[in-house]
C-alpha cells in the first residue's frame, strides 16, 4: 500500500512539474519579480557562437528557473517550511521577534567609510559648505533584542566610532541618532517587513538633526497624523519570501500650521503637488509613496519662509525624513549620487546653497562609494565660487598648508621678506631686479631670474612683486606692459595657477625728500597694478594699505633706509597675506597633479565625442566628467590609458560611453574588463531604481578594437558601433 502511495505521489510531483513546464513555456515572460524586487532572466538568443560557446545552455538554464510558471508559490512555501522547522532565517533576513524581519548588514569594513568620509571632508575643504553627516542605524542595531541570540555583531556600532574618530578635527558636524532611536526602541520606528524607519522614526530623526542643522524641531503634538497605507510588505519580506507575515503601515505626519510644499524632480519632467505620490500606493514598493522613490535629483518646494535652503546627500531613508525637514527650510534639494552625474558643486553653486546634510543608512554608507563623486567634483569643479579679480578684500585666514605649492618672486623687498618669513614657500629672488631685468639678470645657479621661476615644481601659487627699482623712471603703463608678459609666462607654464600681484610697498617721507621715489609714483604703480590684475585674472593684494600710515608714507624708523622693511613689519606682511588667500582654490589647484591619460596618443576625443553624440539617439544630456572623475567611475589608475574621454548623463538614464586610447591591444583588453564591471555595478544601481533601463544595460556595448577600449550605453548600439568602426 505505502509503495502504491509513493508512486502516486511521485507521479503527480512529475505531472505537476510537467504541466508547469507546459504553461511556462506558454506563457508570456515576466520583466519583473515584485516579490523578489528583481529583474528576471529573458530568453537568451540562439546563435551558433552561444550554443558552441556554452553561454546558451547556461543562460537558458537561469532563464527556466526565472520565468517557472509557479516560482513564487515555490520560493515562498520552501521558506515557510524553513521558518516552520526552526531555522532563524532565509536570504540575508532574520526571522526576529514580534514579526519583525531585519536584514543581516553587510561586514564591518573601512574602505567604503574612508571613500565616503574622504568625499565630505573634500567638500568641507572648500569652505562654502555648513555640512552635517547623519548615519542612521538600521533596526538591526536599535532592535537588536529582537534577533536571534546568535546573530548581533557590532559592526553598525563600529561604523559610528569609525566616524566619529576620522571626523575629529574637521569642520563637519557629526550627529549620532543612535541615542535618541535607543531611547524609543519600544515603538514603532522600524516596518517589521521593510528595511526603512517608519514615519515616527523619521520623526525622532528629524528632531535628533535640529542642533546641527540650527532649527527647534515642531513637537509631535503639532501634527496630524494619517494612515496611507496598512497593506505594505517591504524589501526584507521580499528578500526572505515569507507568505504570512503581519503587512506594515505607512502613515504620514502633516503639520496643523497651514504648512505646504510640493516637489519637482530636476533631471525629469514630473512634479508633485505635495511630498507625496499616492499613486504608489497601488503598486508593491508602498515606500515610494514619500517623495515617489528614488529620482537623481528631488527638489522640495515649501511655504517655509525662512530664506534657507538645504541640500541633501542621501539613500533611500532620507525619503521619509525630508517632509519633516522641508517646514524649515524654503527648498530642499535631495541627489541621489548614484544617479546624479553633473557637476554638484556647480548645481550647489547656482542654487545658493550652503547647507549640507548628509544622510545615509548605516547598511548603505558602508557599502555605496557612490557619494566619492562628490568629492571628485569639488577637487576639479570649474564652478568653485572665487572672489573678484583684482583687488582681493579679506577672507578666512589660512594656516601654513596653504604655502606648501607656493612661490615669492621679486626683488630685494621679497629677499628681505623671506629671511624672516615662517611660511613653507619657495622664494626667487634678487637684489635690484625690475620687470624688465628678470629675464636676464643671472642667479647664482646660472639662471635667469624669471628661468628659476618657471623652473620652481610643484607650484600652483605665485606672489609676484616687483617695481621699487624702477618707479623713479619706468612710466605706470610701460611698467605695466612689462608686468603683463611676466604673468603670461607664468599661465603658459601653469595655466590652472593663482596669480598674486603684491603692491610696491610705502616709502618713508624721508626717502621722498632725498630721492626720485615718490608716493605719487608708486600709488600710480599700484593702481596699474589693480587694473592689471583684473585684466589677467589675477589678485591684487594691498600690503602698502597693512603697512602704510594714515598719510600712506611708512613710519619714521620702520626701515634704515625708508624702504626696506623690518621684522615687525614683516609679520604684518605676512598675517596680511594669511588673510587674503584664495581658499576655495585651493582644492582644484592641487586637483591638477591628477592625470588620467599619460600623453601621446592619436586620438582625436573632441572629434570621437562629437561623432558619438550626433549619432547614437541618446535620450538625456549627455555631459563630458573630468579626468578624476572618469578615473573613479572606472576604477582606474593616473596614467591608465594614453588618451580617452567620457560621457555620462544626468541621471534620469543609465546612458554613458567612454573610449580609451591605450598602448598596445592588450592593454585595451584589460581596460575592457574595468568597462564591463562599471556596466555591472550600474545594473545593481538601476534594477529597482528605473527597471526600464535594464534593456540598455543588459545589451550594451563593451568592445576592443586594436588599442582602443569602448563602451556605449544607449538604445542604439549600432550607431555606436557604427562610430568606433570608423575609428
Amino acid at each position: 500500500m505505502n509503495k502504491k502511495i509513493d508512486t502516486v505521489f511521485a507521479v503527480g510531483v512529475v505531472g505537476a512539474l510537467a504541466v508547469c513546464s507546459a504553461v511556462t513555456m506558454f506563457h508570456s515572460p515576466r520583466v519583473m519579480s515584485e516579490k523578489e524586487n528583481r529583474e528576471l532572466a529573458q530568453a537568451p538568443e540562439l546563435t551558433r557562437e552561444s550554443l558552441f560557446g556554452g553561454s546558451f545552455t547556461t543562460d537558458f538554464e537561469a532563464y527556466a528557473a526565472d520565468q517557472f510558471f509557479w516560482r513564487d508559490a515555490a520560493v515562498s512555501l520552501k521558506a515557510d517550511t524553513e521558518k516552520a522547522i526552526g531555522k532563524k532565517g532565509n536570504n540575508g533576513v532574520y526571522f526576529c521577534d514580534d514579526g519583525y524581519l531585519i536584514a543581516n548588514p553587510p561586514p564591518f569594513d573601512d574602505s567604503a567609510l574612508t571613500k565616503n568620509l574622504e568625499a565630505i571632508k573634500q567638500l568641507d575643504a572648500l569652505g562654502e559648505y555648513n555640512i552635517t553627516l547623519a548615519v542612521v542605524p538600521t533596526a538591526y542595531e536599535i532592535l537588536k533584542d529582537k534577533l536571534p541570540g546568535y546573530a548581533y555583531e557590532d559592526r553598525l556600532a563600529r561604523e559610528q566610532e569609525y566616524i566619529r574618530v576620522s571626523m575629529e578635527g574637521s569642520g563637519v558636524g557629526v550627529c549620532d541618532t543612535t541615542p535618541i532611536l535607543s531611547a524609543h526602541s519600544g515603538e514603532y520606528i522600524y516596518y517589521r517587513t521593510d528595511h526603512h524607519q517608519t514615519a515616527l522614526g523619521s520623526y525622532y530623526v528629524y528632531s535628533a538633526l535640529g542642533s546641527s542643522l540650527g532649527y527647534k524641531p515642531h513637537s509631535i503634538s503639532e501634527y496630524s497624523r494619517e494612515t496611507m497605507t496598512d497593506k505594505f510588505y517591504g524589501t526584507s519580506w521580499s528578500k526572505a519570501s515569507l507568505t504570512f507575515a503581519e503587512p506594515d503601515t505607512i502613515e504620514r505626519f502633516v503639520l496643523n500650521n497651514g504648512f505646504a510644499a510640493s516637489t519637482v524632480f530636476g533631471t525629469e519632467n514630473k512634479r508633485l503637488d505635495s511630498m507625496y505620490a499616492m499613486e504608489r500606493l497601488n503598486e508593491k514598493d508602498k515606500y515610494s509613496v514619500f517623495l515617489d522613490g528614488n529620482h537623481a535629483l528631488t527638489v522640495i518646494n515649501s511655504n517655509a519662509g525662512t530664506g534657507k535652503r538645504l541640500a541633501v546627500f542621501k539613500d533611500s531613508y532620507a525619503h521619509s525624513i525630508a517632509p519633516f525637514l522641508a517646514a524649515h527650510f524654503d527648498s530642499v534639494h535631495l541627489i541621489d549620487m548614484r544617479y546624479y552625474n553633473d557637476d554638484i558643486i556647480r548645481y550647489l553653486g547656482e542654487n545658493d546653497i550652503t547647507n549640507v546634510l548628509v544622510l545615509y543608512n548605516a547598511e548603505g554608507f558602508m557599502e555605496d562609494t557612490n557619494l566619492a563623486k562628490a568629492g571628485d567634483y569639488a577637487l576639479t569643479s570649474d564652478y568653485i565660487k572665487m572672489p573678484d579679480f583684482g583687488f582681493l578684500p579679506e577672507q578666512d585666514r589660512v594656516d601654513d598648508d596653504y604655502f606648501a605649492d607656493a612661490v615669492f618672486f621679486g626683488d630685494s623687498l621679497v629677499a628681505g621678506y623671506s629671511y624672516s618669513a615662517s611660511i613653507p614657500a619657495q622664494f626667487v629672488c634678487k637684489t635690484s631686479v625690475n620687470t624688465r631685468t628678470v629675464r636676464s639678470s643671472a642667479l647664482p645657479s646660472g639662471k635667469t631670474v624669471m628661468e628659476s621661476l618657471l623652473a620652481a615644481e610643484g607650484v600652483n601659487k605665485y606672489y609676484l612683486m616687483l617695481g621699487i627699482n624702477e618707479v623713479s623712471y619706468n612710466p605706470p603703463e610701460a611698467y605695466k606692459e612689462d608686468y603683463r608678459s611676466i604673468i603670461k609666462d607664468v599661465r603658459a607654464q601653469n595655466p590652472e595657477s593663482i596669480i598674486y600681484l603684491m603692491s610696491v610697498l610705502p616709502i618713508e617721507h624721508s626717502v621722498e625728500a632725498s630721492t626720485n621715489i615718490s608716493k605719487a609714483k608708486i600709488d600710480a604703480y599700484n593702481e596699474a597694478l589693480v587694473s592689471l590684475a583684473e585684466e589677467e585674472q589675477c589678485y591684487y593684494l594691498n600690503i602698502n594699505g597693512c603697512l602704510a600710515e594714515e598719510d600712506g608714507y611708512l613710519r619714521d624708523g620702520a626701515a634704515s633706509d625708508g624702504i626696506h622693511v623690518g621684522g615687525t613689519d614683516h609679520r604684518k606682511w605676512e598675517e596680511y597675506l594669511r588673510t587674503h588667500a584664495v581658499k576655495a582654490r585651493t582644492a582644484a589647484s592641487a586637483a591638477q597633479a591628477f592625470s588620467l591619460y599619460s600623453g601621446g596618443g592619436s586620438l582625436d576625443t573632441a572629434a570621437f565625442a562629437a561623432d558619438m553624440l550626433s549619432s547614437v539617439p541618446f535620450k538625456d544630456n549627455m555631459s563630458e566628467v573630468s579626468e578624476s572623475v572618469a578615473a573613479r567611475m572606472f576604477e582606474l589608475e593616473p596614467g591608465a590609458a594614453l588618451n580617452g574621454t567620457v560621457y555620462t548623463s544626468g541621471g534620469g538614464t543609465a546612458e554613458e560611453f567612454a573610449v580609451f586610447e591605450c598602448a598596445d591591444a592588450a592593454q585595451a583588453e584589460a581596460l575592457t574588463e574595468k568597462l564591463r564591471k562599471r556596466v555591472e555595478s550600474r545594473k545593481g544601481d538601476f534594477d529597482v531604481y528605473k527597471p526600464e533601463e535594464m534593456p540598455k544595460l543588459n545589451s550594451a556595448f563593451v568592445v576592443s578594437k586594436g588599442n582602443l577600449a569602448f563602451m556605449c550605453i544607449s538604445d542604439d548600439n549600432s550607431a555606436a558601433e557604427a562610430v568606433i568602426n570608423r575609428y
